[in-house]
């Protein structure tokens, strides 16, 4: 399933990811060691124990209460009414826009489970500037949700 999203608005949301010093990881990345803080050898890691330095600036691609795309960039960048971070949600996928039909969306694009899968600021960047974001989103997506194990939802997006 192919997914539209403002382009202004993910180029906003990776801006912000790029000006960032430091960055959110993705449930995977907390258990990447390459991101834990010097001297942290645990293989049972905690959000205090990633170095935001080391995490990649990016966007995650999420599947919640609809699917969208948030910056990873710390602090947070909040929404026009004041709320944690602003997001982008795919025009199909947006249950303020669709509220009768965004579960199945969400169902049929990124599967019956949550879950975030991090798409890095070159590809995105690539993306935009070719206009390329819907196919390397859904390329990424579609490899992800298609038996991927759940460990590997969280990865690089690879577009041309």
């Amino acid at each position: 399933m192919k997914l539209h999203f403002d382009h202004a608005l993910v180029a906003r949301l990776l801006a912000h990811a790029e000006a960032a010093t430091e960055h959110s990881p993705t449930l995977e990345q907390l258990y990447d060691p390459a991101f834990l803080k010097a001297g942290v050898t645990t293989q049972d890691s905690a959000s205090s124990d990633i170095d935001g330095t080391k995490v990649p600036a990016g966007l995650m691609l999420v599947g919640d209460q609809g699917i969208y795309l948030m910056s990873n960039g710390c602090p947070a960048l909040p929404d026009e009414n004041g709320r944690a971070n602003l997001v982008a949600y795919a025009i199909e996928a947006d249950p303020e826009k669709h509220p009768d039909d965004w579960y199945e969306v969400k169902a049929a694009a990124f599967g019956g489970d949550d879950g975030a899968e991090f798409l890095g600021a070159d590809a995105i960047r690539k993306a935009l500037e070719g206009s390329l974001l819907d196919e390397c989103l859904a390329a990424t997506h579609q490899h992800a949700v298609s038996g991927a194990a759940p460990q590997a939802k969280a990865r690089t997006a690879r577009c041309p």
